[in-house]
């Protein structure tokens, strides 16, 4: 879905991630999303709100959400996008 490095950069950004209520995404978009490799429930996923890059918003293709990942198996489950431009 988005390259590793956008969403460690996502990941890793304490500010974004204060932002932002990861038990509230989860309750949201968590019902009915598992992992497709091990079967892990969207209680059992790692929720992280991702915003693309800043050059993808100045050529108007940015995205930010919330991105549903499955830590063990090294795999993005499902993005809910908010915000496009």
């Amino acid at each position: 879905m988005f390259p590793q490095d956008d969403v460690d950069a996502a990941r890793n950004d304490k500010g974004l991630q204060a932002k932002h209520d990861a038990e509230s995404a989860r309750r949201l978009y968590g019902n009915g999303v598992t992992c497709p490799k091990c079967s892990r429930t969207g209680d059992e996923l790692t929720w992280i709100y991702f915003r693309s890059p800043a050059w993808t918003w100045q050529s108007l293709c940015g995205r930010a959400g919330w991105l549903a990942v499955c830590d063990p198996c090294r795999t993005q489950v499902s993005f809910f996008l908010e915000v496009m431009n």
